[in-house]
């Protein structure tokens, strides 16, 4: 009878990435021995997997500037075999923006299997515009002869973070304001819509006596 001698490998053993040769032997009563081989080839067809993706982010602009410095959790590499060559097209940490970036990962593995995953990284723009130079209120007299008098004052000037879309004012220097308390108001807005205003107020008063005319000359 013939009888099996050895094997390099056992039917149902795991085999590892790439060809195995499997030799088997047999002898028979005599001590004839005989060999005879087979390959198994196992390839790698699974893809990477990306674990713990971010998901979406929205933050704010920093404090004086038209973006931000963003942060995230990095995703986890994860293969059947050996992941290698996790990259993403934007580094951690970086400045973005106002308004959406898309940030990809890639991923491969040593069988050259690779995969791909993004997340958006939105900065909204939330910072007001500053006004800066308002006068502080103002107490004036009326004019010679007249109920109100005219005031001049410097601009006050505006900057925003990003970009200032519109200034108005509800009164120009050299108006003339009548005698009481007018607010003078400034509105700035940027072009994200963000708004601010300040304002003073120019009071006038009216210190200047009446004068009597046609006053009729003594009677003798």
């Amino acid at each position: 009878s013939i009888q099996v001698h050895a094997s390099t490998q056992q039917p149902g053993d795991a085999f590892e990435i790439g060809t195995t040769v499997v030799e088997i032997s047999v002898t028979d009563p005599s001590g004839n021995e005989t060999t005879a081989s087979f390959t198994v080839t196992v390839t790698d067809d699974e893809d990477p997997q990306l674990l713990d993706m971010p998901d979406d982010l929205t933050v704010g602009t920093d404090f004086g500037s038209c973006g931000a410095m963003v942060t995230w959790p990095e995703p986890i590499p994860s293969d059947n075999c050996e992941a290698i060559g996790l990259a993403s097209d934007i580094e951690n940490g970086s400045f973005f923006a106002v308004g959406p970036t898309t940030v990809t990962y890639s991923l491969q593995d040593t069988s050259g299997n690779s995969t791909t995953d993004s997340f958006v990284v939105f900065v909204t723009e939330d910072e007001p515009p500053t006004i800066s130079g308002v006068p502080t209120d103002v107490v004036i007299s009326a004019e010679s002869g007249l109920c109100g008098a005219s005031f001049d004052w410097a601009l006050p000037t505006v900057t925003d973070n990003c970009t200032v879309g519109e200034e108005s004012s509800t009164h120009q220097p050299g108006d003339f304001f009548a005698v009481g308390s007018t607010t003078v108001t400034y509105t700035a807005v940027d072009t994200a819509g963000n708004s601010t205003s300040a304002s003073f107020s120019v009071e006038v008063i009216d210190d200047e006596a009446p004068g009597i005319q046609n006053v009729p000359l003594d009677a003798v």
